[in-house]
């Protein structure tokens, strides 16, 4: 297992001008196993996480802008927001003065008034906020900042992702899929690549079928995932070995 763990890792792309590795690349295989599943291939897998450093400056400086925004929309109202918060005090105090005394029906009457100042404080929060400005920002200070590759080796079960198509695979694979995966702070798109004999799994999916006379230990299947820009992943996917990938299956 750690063999075929160490031909995958060295299939990988060297990290691309302005990018590092930052995950942990120590290869880890399992030490013991349980022999109920001694009857399956055993899975195991690597992922590498690369992240880019080069504009780090320039994306912290979107971040830094949005957030002086934010600071100055804030201190043109800080006056109303501390007034609001000292009248919500004093009546706040004034109610704790009565329940202190026992007086519950005359704590109780304050309870409108602290409510309607609650209101009114919360009405001058939200005063110039603009989330959906937020999350454009933050999206394109993530956009094309970290991508994984992940390879699955005799995984139980693969599935595509929502709205995933048929792409081209690369050549020795079984079959290839991508589809793309939006979320308020991340766009990517994500490709799995399956590489030997996957069987259409009965819940949809695909699952690991057996070589013949093959140690269970033995790659039976791998998949690969690539998480990666848009823009980025099928240049990644390029720069795989593919070749060392299916040398594994033989």
């Amino acid at each position: 297992m750690a063999a075929i763990l160490q031909a995958a890792k060295n299939a990988l792309p060297a990290p691309p001008e302005g990018w590092v590795i930052a995950s942990d690349d120590a290869i880890s295989v399992p030490q013991s196993l349980c022999q109920d599943f001694a009857l399956i291939p055993m899975r195991y897998g690597f992922t590498r996480l690369y992240r880019q450093v080069g504009d780090a400056e320039a994306r912290q400086k979107l971040l830094d802008e949005q957030g002086d925004r934010e600071a100055a929309v804030y201190a043109q109202k800080q006056p109303r927001v501390d007034a609001l918060m000292a009248q919500m005090e004093k009546l706040a105090a004034a109610q704790a003065a009565l329940v202190e005394k026992g007086d519950i029906a005359g704590a109780q009457k304050y309870t409108p008034q602290i409510e309607k100042v609650q209101a009114e404080l919360t009405t001058v929060l939200d005063e110039g906020s603009n989330p959906a400005q937020m999350d454009a920002v933050a999206k394109e200070a993530n956009r094309d900042l970290e991508m994984t590759i992940a390879v699955h080796v005799n995984a139980w079960t693969e599935y595509a992702g929502p709205g995933a198509k048929p792409v081209a695979p690369p050549g020795g694979a079984q079959s290839a899929f991508r589809w793309h995966v939006e979320d308020e702070r991340h766009s990517n798109d994500c490709g799995l690549y399956l590489f030997g004999a996957w069987r259409p799994h009965t819940q949809g999916g695909w699952r690991t079928g057996e070589r013949a006379g093959v140690s269970l230990f033995a790659a039976h299947t791998v998949a690969i995932r690539v998480i990666a820009d848009p823009d980025r992943l099928t240049k990644t996917v390029g720069a795989i070995d593919i070749g060392t990938i299916t040398a594994l299956l033989k």
